[in-house]
């Protein structure tokens, strides 16, 4: 037995300890796989599936499997798992429905600790319905879902990969690196067999034929244009792109490998984009936006116009920002201003953030913004405020309240000082 184990009654204390840490469900199974402990099984009564036995018999028959498997051994810090009495490395299982588990195979017949469901990030309003439509789920159920996500508790990959650290130490009472624990998480994939349409007889043919792929230092000067905002040198750069050059990035559909070929294009306009001085939020928004558009579409004209629709608008975005050149920290600061415009930002949780003074960063920012951080902060505000008033279904008090505005009537006053028109003879004008 593993000294960091040492009776039934270690084993216990463990999954105790584990569940006040994360409280998330814990189950110590025995051999065959049944319950000898069970710490918030009711997190195991997931809605039914059609040709499924539940998610609790799911669970039992994935420990079963790794105790089958379990003779392999995987190598800790080096050394070979599979002989004696030593354990295997904590196996980090996520589900279709996107639940985690991880499971912890004990040595000998003390059987196995399986920890979890539990989620990863909010499964709630598009996301669920999107992963719920994909597995077939009738409208009418969803509520039941929605009401199972909301229950499960939720924890971060890397609060995640920590848990299983400590299993394994609190078990064993030795070390375990995150490297080892994703190296031994799963199977890697194995090489692709060399078929007909290999990529060795595809690069023959294309160099045979003079089809080749575009010259990489092309491709960088296109998306540079992006970083320097420079639209008109994209359009150009991008009309020299020959059809054949750029590659068949889906075999079995032409209309795939041109969203596969939008989706990449994007992503590097994205990452451009942020060179360039855009808030990596409404960079990583503005992609998101327009990959789903382009999902949607079911015409290669219609796909390649969004495309380069996309890749304007990053460099329309990117030139919209640099109207000023400010320090590192000055656009550290607008950035963080940015993503957390919905909460609280004192002065002093900006200062921290920078690493500096409260008084030096208010100088700093006044010299190179022309504006104290607070009224930024306020005309930030207000430019959100305008955004939501369009938007349909959002009452102005709602945006008030949202925004961090003491009551209406100060939310009004603000308004009216940056744009000359109160939140309601905004909306009236806006329609």
């Amino acid at each position: 037995m593993a000294k960091g184990i040492g009776n039934d009654e270690g084993i216990q204390y463990i999954c105790k300890l584990i569940y006040e840490a994360y409280r998330v469900p814990v189950l110590w199974l025995d051999e065959a796989a049944a319950p000898r402990l069970a710490l918030r099984p009711a997190a195991l009564n997931r809605p039914s599936v059609q040709g499924t036995g539940g998610l609790p018999l799911e669970v039992m028959e994935l420990v079963q499997g790794r105790s089958g498997a379990a003779g392999g051994g995987a190598r800790v810090n080096g050394a070979d798992t599979s002989a004696g009495d030593t354990l295997d490395v904590p196996y980090l299982h996520m589900t279709s429905f996107l639940e985690n588990f991880i499971i912890l195979q004990l040595p000998g017949a003390a059987g196995a600790i399986v920890i979890g469901p539990a989620l990863n990030a909010p499964v709630t309003g598009d996301n669920a319905t999107s992963l719920l439509r994909d597995h077939n789920i009738p409208p009418g159920q969803q509520a039941s879902w929605l009401e199972y996500f909301g229950n499960l508790p939720m924890i971060s990959r890397k609060r995640w990969y920590h848990a299983a650290l400590l299993l394994y130490t609190l078990v064993t009472g030795q070390a375990l690196s995150v490297t080892v624990l994703l190296l031994a998480a799963g199977k890697l994939a194995e090489p692709l067999p060399r078929a007909d349409d290999s990529p060795d007889l595809d690069l023959s043919y294309r160099r045979e034929h003079t089809w080749l792929h575009h010259d990489p230092m092309q491709e960088r000067e296109m998306f540079r244009y992006i970083t320097n905002g420079d639209k008109a040198g994209l359009l150009q750069t991008h009309a020299s792109f020959g059809e054949e050059s750029y590659g068949r990035l889906s075999r079995k559909s032409q209309l795939r490998s041109k969203k596969n070929l939008a989706v990449s294009s994007i992503t590097l306009a994205t990452r451009a984009a942020i060179e360039g001085g855009l808030f990596w939020e409404m960079a990583y928004t503005l992609s998101d936006f327009h990959i789903q558009h382009i999902e949607e579409l079911r015409d290669i004209p219609a796909v390649d116009s969004a495309m380069l629709a996309a890749l304007c608008d990053f460099a329309d975005q990117v030139e919209g920002s640099r109207s000023a050149r400010h320090s590192r920290i000055s656009d550290r600061c607008r950035n963080f201003i940015y993503n957390h415009l919905y909460e609280e930002l004192p002065l002093g949780r900006l200062a921290e953030y920078a690493g500096m003074s409260a008084s030096y960063l208010s100088q700093l920012f006044k010299k190179e913004t022309g504006t104290a951080i607070s009224d930024y902060i306020q005309q930030q505000r207000v430019e959100e405020a305008k955004r939501l008033i369009q938007l349909p279904g959002i009452t102005l008090s709602d945006i008030a309240t949202r925004l961090h505005f003491n009551d209406q009537s100060y939310f009004t006053k603000v308004f009216k000082k940056y744009t000359g028109l109160t939140p309601k003879q905004f909306k009236q004008h806006s329609k």
